[in-house]
């Protein structure tokens, strides 16, 4: 019996390193914990899965690029499959595998005085279009009373956010980790986080393009399963990864230490996604972040739950 288990290995492993990888455009991000994960601890070549990672700065150039054609998959929050919702419904959510409430951080000028959300009225603010940093942000500023008419708002990318508070282009902005970390071990005293309440707990999701399912299923149950092999690994050998997190984002194991338990690593689609999404959709036609007059989607389409059910049945509860 062994040596048939081995045999089926053998073939396994050999047939997922001849078949064309799957290719994912993987956020840089400690929210990619588990891709990172998966691909340093062999979890992908464990389960049969040939897969190449496309690195991206942001979920919503992912999803960009994954309907571009550049990739068959793609890791983002579900902001961008909200965004991209209204003009097209070739894709879907497969799993999320992380959620948090508090990777979104306001980060300000020491020199702007912005030591609470009240104090960004009649502020310049930075935020990243088409994601997370812009639904983030303007939560935040309506919850204080502030409304987002009386603020000067300015699109930034992850990659000018130190520069613009740096420069003085804003006076605080809105940004995921590890950039906010980053800026803070840059710039110092120079800048402080400003305590925003816990308005918005996101889900980070592995996206795949609806070809991809009806061409490859097999491989996306396998890639799901390796996701899983590594939700597993993060909860029973946190200090690891931490350490590979620290490495892959270049920053210090004592930053992501301080962070880490933010994250809740593990498979789920529940009912509460496709509800967020929902008001999602309404925020962004009510501010006219899309065209008024598209419909508002049925999210519970955008959500393809038969690999999840079958590699953890227990983790899918959208009734």
């Amino acid at each position: 019996m062994l040596r048939i288990a081995l045999f089926f290995s053998f073939l396994l492993l050999s047939w997922a390193a001849q078949a064309a990888p799957l290719r994912i455009g993987v956020s840089e991000t400690i929210l990619s914990l588990p891709l990172y994960i998966a691909e340093s601890e062999g979890f992908f070549q464990k389960r049969g899965v040939n897969v190449e990672f496309v690195n991206c700065v942001g979920g919503n150039r992912c999803v960009k690029n994954m309907l571009d054609g550049q990739t068959d998959l793609s890791t983002a929050t579900e902001l961008p499959v909200v965004f991209n919702s209204f003009t097209r419904k070739d894709f879907a959510i497969l799993t999320s595998f992380v959620s948090v409430s508090n990777d979104l951080k306001v980060v300000a000028r020491t020199d702007s005085k912005i030591t609470e959300p009240g104090k960004l009225r009649d502020k310049t603010l930075g935020y990243v279009k088409g994601g997370a940093s812009q639904y983030v942000l303007d939560l935040v500023l309506v919850y204080n009373g502030i409304d987002p008419d009386t603020v000067k708002l300015k699109t930034i990318t992850p990659e000018t956010a130190l520069a613009a508070l740096a420069n003085k282009e804003v006076d605080a902005l809105c940004i995921w980790e590890p950039f906010a970390s980053r800026i803070e071990l840059e710039l110092g005293t120079d800048v402080q986080l400003v305590p925003i309440p816990k308005l918005y707990t996101e889900t980070f999701n592995l996206i795949a393009m609806q070809s991809a399912i009806k061409s490859k299923p097999q491989e996306l149950e396998r890639l799901v399963r390796a996701l899983k092999d590594s939700t597993q690994f993060i909860q029973t050998h946190p200090e690891k990864a931490k350490a590979l997190a620290a490495k892959r984002l270049k920053i210090p194991v004592l930053v992501v230490d301080k962070i880490f338990d933010d994250y809740r690593y593990r498979l789920s689609l529940n009912r509460s996604l496709p509800r967020t999404m929902e008001g999602q959709a309404r925020w962004a036609l009510r501010e006219g972040h899309v065209e008024a007059s598209l419909p508002q989607p049925n999210y519970s389409g955008f959500l393809y739950p038969a690999f999840l059910k079958t590699v953890d049945p227990g983790a899918v509860s959208l009734q």
